[in-house]
């Protein structure tokens, strides 16, 4: 789909003071009432959210969302301001820009709408004069808004006076709307869900990203529960097939209408983050009722929900958190929630004060799916997050930033994707050029995954001490386990991890891996010329009983042997370890293998009765000794007995 067919829709919303004839305008531009409710009706005023459609003179059509101008129903108009493309800001000539006007354009502005179109309703109630005054109001709001040109129209709802001029302006304001990048995810918040009889569950919305088509699959967010379209309209037309920036009804199938509540997000599976806790940048308007404190609670209004949030302000320059934030200051936060909610990277919300409810500024989502910070913690999450904020930030900054916040760990492509803007970055091509720079390395995966490697070098230091101290200890071992090594860093890093930044380790630190060991360069596992003798004499003992040695409390009576001589005599292939405590020379071992395998290359098959005799073990020493083989991969089972498997050199 291009990107001109992308845009053939536009989403048109109303906005302004209560009783300034928003539902009459729209009823005299499109003929319908979207005044539904009986009670809308009786007290005059929008309660809810109306819908209507209005050919525009370029050929798109828009989508037309009434929303209530009353003070108590601010949550509902900013759910319908929620994906507008063109804001219809009605201002009565009568009595001019009242409070409600001034906060439906700072919620405007807060959710970045691209454009705005000014009505100046009810011109045929006014003398002239008083028109004009009304008018030079409106200028005076506009030009500290972030639309000072913006068109301002006389209108009458009822006489239809100025109607072609709106029209035209609404039509202009579209056509100057660039392009709308299309994510590949569809998402949807969802405004009204209910249920009609014979269809089941409705639920419309403003479609936000991607598209989705009759018989496909969504997920409900929060609780990702899964549904299917079953049908759809799109600006009350039957559609097959929808795409972002239209107005959608969506009939799903096996449904209630409470498993989709307003409030909820509609998605493609799997590509939203759903959590209680955002990493957000907060703006303060500069005419806030009041600061933000630390740890105060606010009205979080996102997408169609409104929840109460806890705000942990942080310090982008890493001191310590600010007390609070002021009145047109900007800062960095992560919101606390009492419940989960769907997130989507860049966009836009609105806080309010709880109590009274008056509107505070808002922001943008930068981590929808961060960690749970500690109070120390915050100061280094928040520098990168400013990262994340900064509009200039390269893809591959922004990848490197979501990376190490999650330092000693991995993200996949999925989790990636569910934390950064859906349309403003190619996730893949951002992590390669992350791994051409050096700064992140692919982590072996089912899925597409990298860790950053710029925590290689904090590595460094704690695990040379830990290595020198490991031998002097066990000087016989060729180096401690890689598993002990990696758990001796705080945080411990994933096995998968710790893995894929070993050959970094290694080439910037000089320590060595010696297969599943590592060490330090100068470590040499060999025994003194007494220890040696000792060695020797301990693999005598054993030898000397065959596949039958003593036990090794008995064949180390009287030696005076380091804890890790035996695991060094295995390393070197002196000794075999069957099991934790049956120990066969090497001789011996390989001269019972090679008559197994002789057996098995006669007879077919090897049953266990036939290796005992063969053997001479008991049961307590002969199936350890057949497991042993199997775990080896010399032999394997079958329905008739052991049979050969991958021989190693030394029996070919």
């Amino acid at each position: 789909m291009t990107a001109s067919s992308v845009r053939a829709a536009v989403i048109i919303g109303t906005a302004g003071h209560i009783d300034h004839g928003k539902t009459t305008l729209v009823r005299a531009l499109t003929g319908i009432d979207c005044d539904r409710l009986d009670e809308e009706k009786r007290r005059g005023i929008t309660i809810v959210l109306g819908f209507a459609s209005l050919q525009l003179p370029c050929g798109r059509l828009a989508g037309i969302i009434d929303v209530p101008g009353h003070e108590k129903f601010v949550r509902t108009m900013v759910a319908g301001a929620v994906g507008v493309d063109v804001a219809l800001l009605i201002v009565s000539a009568e009595e001019g820009v009242m409070p409600q006007t001034r906060e439906h354009l700072d919620i405007l502005a807060t959710l970045a709408v691209p454009q705005l179109v000014v009505a100046v309703t009810r011109a045929d109630l006014v003398e002239d004069e008083l028109l004009e005054l009304a008018q030079m109001d409106v200028s005076e709001l506009l030009a500290a808004s972030p639309w000072p040109g913006a068109e301002v129209v006389a209108v009458s709802g009822v006489t239809h006076q100025g109607l072609g001029e709106l029209t035209a302006a609404l039509s202009a304001a579209a056509q100057r709307l660039l392009p709308r990048e299309r994510g590949t995810l569809f998402r949807l918040p969802v405004d009204r869900s209910f249920s009609i009889r014979g269809f089941g569950t409705v639920v419309t919305g403003t479609a936000r990203d991607g598209s989705v088509a009759v018989g496909d699959s969504l997920e409900v967010l929060p609780g990702r529960l899964r549904v299917r379209i079953r049908g759809l309209q799109v600006h009350g037309e039957s559609a097959e097939q929808v795409v972002q920036g239209t107005r959608v009804a969506l009939n799903l199938q096996g449904s209630p209408p409470e498993a989709a509540p307003p409030g909820s997000w509609l998605a493609t599976p799997g590509a939203l983050a759903c959590g209680d806790r955002v990493d957000v940048l907060i703006h303060l308007l500069e005419g806030a009722p009041r600061p933000v404190e630390n740890h105060s609670r606010v009205r979080l209004l996102y997408g169609t929900a409104e929840v109460l949030a806890t705000v942990r302000l942080m310090d982008r320059d890493g001191g310590a958190a600010p007390d609070e934030l002021l009145p047109g200051e900007s800062g960095l936060a992560q919101l606390a929630l009492p419940e989960a909610l769907g997130f989507v990277a860049g966009d836009r919300f609105v806080l309010r004060v709880e109590s009274p409810m008056l509107t505070l500024g808002g922001g943008s989502i930068l981590d929808p799916e961060p960690i749970l910070l500690e109070r120390r913690e915050r100061a280094a999450a928040a520098q990168l997050l400013g990262v994340l904020a900064d509009e200039r930030s390269s893809p591959r900054e922004r990848v490197v930033a979501l990376l190490r916040r999650h330092r000693g760990e991995s993200l996949g492509i999925d989790a990636l994707r569910r934390r950064l803007p859906p349309v403003a970055v190619a996730v893949e091509e951002a992590a390669a050029a992350a791994v051409d720079c050096g700064e992140a390395v692919p982590v072996p995966a089912d899925r597409a995954t990298w860790t950053w490697a710029g925590i290689v070098p904090d590595w460094v230091s704690p695990l040379r001490s830990f290595l020198a101290s490991h031998h002097r200890e066990h000087p016989l071992l060729d180096g401690a386990l890689l598993a002990e090594a990696r758990q001796a860093l705080q945080p411990c890093p994933g096995e998968r991890v710790f893995e894929a930044l070993l050959a970094s380790l290694c080439a910037g630190s000089g320590m060595q891996r010696r297969g599943h060991r590592l060490a330090l360069p100068d470590h040499e596992a060999q025994p003194d010329e007494d220890m040696r003798s000792n060695l020797d004499e301990l693999c005598r003992r054993l030898a000397a009983g065959g596949v039958h040695p003593p036990p090794l409390a008995s064949a180390t009576d009287g030696m005076d042997l380091p804890a890790d001589a035996v695991t060094w005599l295995v390393e070197q292939g002196e000794l075999v370890r069957v099991s934790d405590d049956y120990l066969v020379a090497r001789e011996p071992f390989r001269g019972l293998v090679k008559a197994v395998v002789a057996h098995v290359r006669s007879e077919g098959s090897l049953s266990p009765i036939q290796f005992k005799e063969i053997s001479g073990l008991t049961r307590r020493h002969a199936i350890p000794f057949l497991e042993f083989l199997d775990r080896q991969k010399i032999t394997t089972r079958t329905p008739a007995g052991r049979a050969l498997r991958d021989l190693p050199e030394w029996l070919r």
